[in-house]
């Protein structure tokens, strides 16, 4: 998580705290739960959580997955993070990289692996940094090793942070917008407000680091849909807590 992302959801938890008729912070939890947890409402306790995007082009989600015993694997207990090998072990493009990289690096493609994190490096048949570098450095190598477009980005979202959290997440401010996360209304805001859905390209990538390189999903939606509702201050929509 970056510094601008973190002082902009404590940013947004204080504009919703402020209304005087929620009361919401920002925990210092992990990233199996949400961003802002709104405790009480209308003086009820709810406890329900609120995802925030600082933009609509932010990553809804995007699980490491590393490649092991012949298969792309991942340790995200998730519906996204399982679409996201799903598509990886049923991908031509995914199946020709493994063999691309793994002659790069003089491996045998039956026992390449291409771990996500530091320690994973240290294995005898991983693909070793700086020979991941120089293969991506090579023209025309595109960093995306697996791509299906025009998925079903909601669904996956929605299945991310309402079952895939350690506890659902049913609203999300994404930019200046705020959404329903699935019809599911726990607060009973209204019913005008949108729910977040839309399609979008279903990619995975590689990305190299300093010290190690990290394979992950990027889980975006092309075209949210138009909400006329946020919690923003100073928007000039209208706020869902204020009925």
């Amino acid at each position: 998580m970056s510094a601008a992302s973190d002082r902009h959801e404590k940013m947004v938890a204080d504009a919703i705290d402020n209304l005087g008729l929620v009361t919401a912070s920002r925990p210092s939890v992990g990233t199996e739960y949400a961003d802002v947890l709104i405790e009480e409402y209308k003086g009820k306790k709810v406890n329900t959580w609120l995802e925030v995007k600082m933009s609509h082009t932010d990553n809804l989600s995007n699980p490491r997955v590393f490649y092991r015993f012949g298969k792309w694997q991942t340790t995200y207990k998730t519906p996204a993070a399982k679409t996201a090998i799903d598509i990886l072990n049923g991908s031509p493009q995914a199946k020709q990289f493994i063999k691309d990289v793994a002659t790069f690096a003089n491996i045998d493609p039956a026992r390449v692996e291409i771990p996500t994190t530091k320690g994973g490096l240290k294995d005898p048949n991983a693909v070793p940094l700086d020979l991941m570098k120089a293969y991506f450095d090579q023209p025309g190598i595109n960093r995306y090793i697996a791509k299906v477009e025009n998925f079903n980005m909601g669904k996956v979202v929605t299945q991310h942070y309402t079952i895939g959290k350690k506890e659902p997440a049913y609203y999300m401010q994404a930019g200046d917008d705020f959404y329903q996360i699935s019809r599911k209304n726990p607060l009973s805001l209204s019913n005008q407000i949108p729910v977040l859905s839309g399609r979008g390209e279903f990619k995975v990538r590689v990305a190299t680091r300093s010290q190690f390189y990290e394979v992950q999903a990027e889980i975006k939606i092309m075209k949210l849909p138009n909400s006329s509702w946020s919690v923003l201050p100073n928007s000039g929509k209208k706020n869902p807590f204020i009925i």
